[in-house]
């Protein structure tokens, strides 16, 4: 019956995401939606991805939505997202500081996590390189785990802020410009009801049983 509810209340807590997604598709072009982008990115950054089914759901459709609502300021959005990571990151940095390490793996379950072995080997051995590889890897690695990683190998906290930062930007941006050529022809709600519902290939049935 647990198992139950808690399906029944993860689907509610779809369904009500997907309804501010659609009103947001209105204002794609308004003032607001960065700041609210950055928010939502910070929170889903903070909580180490944990809310995917919310946080994460919302954070790529407002990213989606500023892309292609906007002809030439779209670049908002993927700076909007690296503003809010470089936030998470920021906090991350301080906590280490302050002899929080031990408590930051537990949050954000990186302790002992094959991944962090992984990202501090590459730090420790290849440095600012070795985060801007793992950065871009095709599996996008937490950022608490990129700041850990850099600070357990002794690297200069501006230099892991600047880089995930510097390498955030530019592969949001080449990310931002495909998916604007992707869907030339295509608005922010289609795109969205595509990619979260698939109602295009349903569309798509319909018309060929009508042929």
């Amino acid at each position: 019956v647990s198992c139950h509810q808690a399906g029944v209340a993860m689907a509610s807590i779809k369904d009500k995401c997907l309804e501010l997604v659609f009103v947001a598709c209105r204002h794609g072009n308004s003032w607001w939606m960065p700041l609210l982008l950055v928010g939502v990115c910070t929170l889903n950054s903070l909580t180490g991805g944990v809310l995917t089914m919310s946080v994460g759901m919302l954070q790529m459709a407002l990213f989606n939505i500023i892309v292609l609502s906007r002809k030439y300021s779209f670049i908002l959005g993927p700076l909007a997202m690296s503003i809010g990571s470089l936030v998470a990151a920021i906090t991350y940095v301080q906590i280490m500081k302050s002899d929080g390490a031990d408590a930051l793996l537990e949050f954000t379950g990186a302790k002992g996590s094959t991944w962090l072995e992984k990202a501090n080997g590459y730090a420790q051995d290849y440095g600012v390189l070795g985060l801007l590889g793992l950065q871009i890897a095709p599996i996008p690695i937490p950022t608490a785990v990129l700041v850990i990683a850099g600070m357990l190998a002794k690297m200069n906290e501006y230099k892991i802020l600047v880089t995930l930062f510097v390498s955030k930007i530019v592969q949001l941006t080449l990310g931002a410009v495909a998916l604007k050529y992707a869907t030339e022809n295509m608005t922010p709600e289609e795109f969205i009801r595509k990619q979260m519902l698939g109602e295009e290939e349903n569309k798509e049935d319909k018309d060929k049983k009508g042929e």
